[in-house]
This record gives structure tokens, C-alpha cells and sequence, in this order.
């Protein structure tokens, strides 16, 4: 019941300080995330085959 409660003023907290002042930064840092596994991602598919091999 607490965690339930809990739950409750943490989203009445967001709520309160004003949705758009959470959820921009929150959208920034997902999004620069998913840069940075992209670029991960498409550098090691440049990655010769054979360079694993040795």
C-alpha cells in the first residue's frame, strides 16, 4: 500500500511541477542515448570481417 502511495505522490510531484519541465529533458537524453548506440552499432559494422580473426 505504501509503494502505491508513493507512486501516487511522485506522479502528483510531476504533475505539479509541470509536465513539459520533466519530459523535455527526459526526451533529450533518450535521444542522445540512442545516438550514441547507433553510432556504436553502425562503426562496428564498418569493421573489417577478418579483424576479429587474428
Amino acid at each position: 500500500m505504501q509503494t502505491i502511495e508513493n507512486g501516487y505522490r511522485s506522479l502528483s510531484l510531476m504533475y505539479d511541477l509541470g509536465f513539459d519541465r520533466i519530459i523535455v529533458p527526459v526526451v533529450i537524453v533518450a535521444g542522445l542515448v540512442l545516438a550514441s548506440v547507433l553510432a556504436t552499432e553502425s562503426s562496428l559494422l564498418r569493421v573489417p570481417a577478418d579483424y576479429f580473426l587474428n
